[in-house]
């Protein structure tokens, strides 16, 4: 037994770094380099960044330590050095989410005259097309994200798209911006060309009629 853990101990030096359990999993913390040593945690879910210290001389096995303290050693073939699917489709879940609240934000800002709000409403629509377009895309990403789906190309359409569809509520911003200005614009105007009128009134007005001559006296 004790040649068999000193064989298990003799440990290729690694780097500290993060590493992720891959998709799917709970998998098991024990005590050593082994399947036969004690375990000290019965599952860690997938997701869980974990510390990695060491690897085993034979790379079977890594020593971890979790952000909770716990340290043990798991089979290497359970990490992986980037974020599992479900970790990036949450991410960009919530990514999804903040843009429909800037959508929202935008939407409820606009008070626009009937042609220029109906101008708004067709992008308005785009812009809810694509945002269901792009959940669309997240439920089948969930659907398959067990099998061997290539993730990269779909992740960055879905960082294009949320790109595309925040210009798109930046240029609704600027656009309301505008019309609001516009509409002050025309506002002082108004009271510009009321006022102008009020005065020709008052000078024009008295000369429209003729002024009545006095007599005193008897004729």
């Amino acid at each position: 037994m004790l040649l068999m853990s000193a064989a298990l101990y003799s440990i290729s030096s690694a780097a500290q770094e993060t590493q992720y359990i891959s998709d799917m999993m709970f998998v098991p913390v024990r005590s050593g380099a082994g399947s036969d040593y004690r375990i000290v945690n019965r599952g860690l879910p997938s997701g869980t960044a974990l510390l990695v210290f060491t690897v085993s001389e034979d790379g079977e096995w890594t020593e971890i330590e979790t952000r909770g303290g716990t340290r043990g050693w798991i089979p290497s073939q359970h990490l992986q050095k980037d974020p599992p699917a479900g970790l990036l489709i949450i991410d960009l879940e919530r990514e999804l989410e903040q843009v429909r609240g800037e959508r929202d934000q935008v939407v409820s800002q606009l008070n626009l005259s009937s042609s220029e709000a109906s101008e708004a409403d067709e992008t308005i629509t785009e812009l809810l097309a694509t945002l269901e377009s792009t959940r669309t895309e997240l439920t089948e990403i969930k659907r398959v994200s067990a099998a061997a789906l290539d993730l990269d190309s779909l992740n960055q359409q879905l960082v294009a798209e949320l790109e595309s569809e925040r210009s798109d509520a930046d240029l609704l911003r600027l656009e309301n911006v505008r019309l609001r200005e516009r509409i002050a614009n025309n506002q002082m105007l108004d009271g510009a060309l009321a006022v102008l009128l009020g005065v020709i009134l008052a000078v024009v007005a008295p000369r429209l009629w003729p002024k009545r001559n006095r007599q005193d006296g008897w004729s």
